[in-house]
């Protein structure tokens, strides 16, 4: 005779079972709900500061290079907009201070 698979009442694990899944439900209510978590300000920035730091200067140098290969002007861009790169570079680092300052006195 064949014996039907979704048959509860042959199975000995099925109450072991429908235990350990009562037990899961209970130990799920018991813990707070879990959320997207914040990283840590300070970390975040930490990594985000050299690298802004570089893509300005670069995004810079880039724009410059263009600049003089459209208008023949050799030194003249590449000059001028490295110097705003890095311009735009340190207005990052400040910006980026600025936030990490507020987070730490959110903090306390």
């Amino acid at each position: 005779m064949a014996t039907n698979p979704t048959d509860q009442s042959e199975d000995p694990d099925q109450g072991r079972l429908d235990e350990l899944g009562r037990k899961i439900e209970a130990a799920r209510k018991n813990q707070p709900e879990a959320g997207p978590q914040r990283p840590s300000g300070s970390h975040n920035i930490a990594y985000r500061l050299p690298t802004e730091f570089v893509a300005a200067v670069f995004v810079g140098a880039a724009m410059g290079w263009g600049f003089d290969v459209l208008t023949g002007l050799k030194p003249v861009g590449i000059i001028v907009f490295s110097i705003l790169g890095i311009v735009a570079a340190f207005y990052l680092v400040f910006r980026l201070m600025r936030e990490l300052d507020a987070e730490s006195k959110e903090g306390k």
